[in-house]
């Protein structure tokens, strides 16, 4: 049975997703989740159908509410900090180097693409996965700038600092979900 809670609940997420969008269209007042479904509730949606081509009828059945909340996740995500790369191989002395291949390759690649984005002189890679003559070449550079020895082999000190590098310029503020209450 679908109690009012359970409903009230529904109107609330619905809300939340489109407030989220207002917000990102820079809406002059976007809608303050209350878990009604009121005269507010139904002029977003009928802003959102009218944005969107659709008859602006201001009722939020499935499709509608698919909709938006197709256009509500991927605004959810930007807004949702990263992971911080932390891992390395546990080994003492572990190193990753030329002809590897694997997933902790593809963070390495990423890691130094980060730094490329922000540092003139380090290459773009693509993430292929594999520890190929490029990535010893951007691991080369990123080591000069680290002031470490440039081998091209990745030890835990060059991975500290690509890592340290990718998690301080990906740190942000998350965004501000407080409503004020009217």
């Amino acid at each position: 049975m679908y109690t009012e809670e359970q409903r009230r609940q529904h109107v609330h997420d619905l809300q939340t997703f489109l407030r989220r969008i207002q917000r990102e269209g820079a809406h002059p007042s976007p809608l303050s989740p209350d878990g009604i479904f009121g005269p507010e509730t139904e002029k977003a949606v009928r802003e959102f159908q009218q944005q969107h081509g659709l008859r602006p009828t201001g009722k939020a059945d499935a499709d509608i509410w698919n909709l938006i909340y197709d256009h509500y996740v991927p605004l959810a995500i930007s807004d949702t900090l990263p992971t911080p790369v932390q891992f390395f191989p546990p080994e003492v002395g572990a190193t990753m180097a030329p002809g590897e291949k694997g997933c902790p390759v593809i963070v390495l690649q990423s890691m130094l693409n980060t730094m490329a984005v922000h540092f003139s002189g380090v290459r773009r890679l693509p993430l292929s996965g594999t520890y190929d003559e490029e990535t010893e070449l951007a691991v080369r550079e990123a080591q000069v700038y680290f002031q470490l020895d440039p081998t091209g082999v990745t030890d835990r000190a060059t991975w500290d600092a690509l890592a340290a590098l990718h998690n301080a310029y990906h740190y942000r503020a998350p965004l501000s979900w407080t409503i004020a209450n009217k």
